[in-house]
């Protein structure tokens, strides 16, 4: 937590409700930390996935009808209904890190992704505000850096990167849309740091202390 704080030099509003974890899944309702254009100096915790600002239903059944846990940067073009969030209501995920999967060989192979000097990773994404006040959110996805390109063969689209030197025009309300998408446009300054992880548990969705750690395949 405090080096979430100090990298971001922002505080955590409600620190008693953050517990870390070596995974989080999106799979069931989990809450993550953000950073918000409306509060640029504390992190919040928002729900993963984003929800409509007036939907007071269930988010599993939203979930179920339209997953947004990865939002296209380049929808910021259509006129679905979060639309406007993309100009309102940025923000940055802060994360040690995310995963990509290669299929080789009929196989799957994860890998870790994070900042090169094992700094926090910012990711780029946008939120909506309830009407009981809770926060929403999703990850914005865009087109492969160039490192990543032969460590996910899955799909062809990864988290968005903001640069850290981006982080502040990034979530001003007065940076204008087309330059916010000049920021999430590969390349990226943020140096990557990519390693193959265990495979066996990471694959059956089991979390553990060390499942980060190196793993070397003797294929590889």
């Amino acid at each position: 937590m405090k080096e979430i704080e100090r990298d971001a030099n922002a505080l955590f509003k409600y620190p008693n409700l953050y517990t870390p974890q070596v995974v989080i899944s999106g799979l069931t309702e989990v809450s993550i930390p953000i950073i918000t254009m409306n509060e640029p100096n504390a992190i919040n915790l928002a729900i993963w996935g984003l929800l409509p600002s007036s939907f007071n239903e269930d988010w599993e059944l939203f979930q179920k009808l339209t997953n947004t846990l990865t939002i296209p940067s380049q929808n910021v073009h259509t006129n679905i209904w979060y639309h406007d969030s993309f100009i309102q209501r940025r923000c940055i995920i802060p994360v040690t890190g995310f995963f990509t999967s290669v299929l080789k060989k009929g196989e799957i192979y994860p890998y870790h992704i994070s900042k090169k000097n094992g700094a926090i990773l910012y990711l780029a994404g946008i939120y909506t505000t309830l009407e009981d006040g809770f926060i929403t959110c999703s990850l914005l996805t865009g087109p492969l850096e160039k490192e990543i390109v032969n460590y996910q063969n899955l799909v062809d689209y990864m988290p968005a990167i903001v640069d850290r030197d981006n982080k502040n025009e990034w979530l001003s309300g007065s940076t204008d849309l087309e330059r916010a998408k000049e920021i999430l446009r590969p390349p990226h300054s943020t140096e990557l740091e990519i390693r193959p992880i265990a495979r066996n548990l990471f694959n059956q969705d089991i979390s553990y202390d060390s499942m980060l750690s190196p793993y070397e395949y003797p294929e590889n």
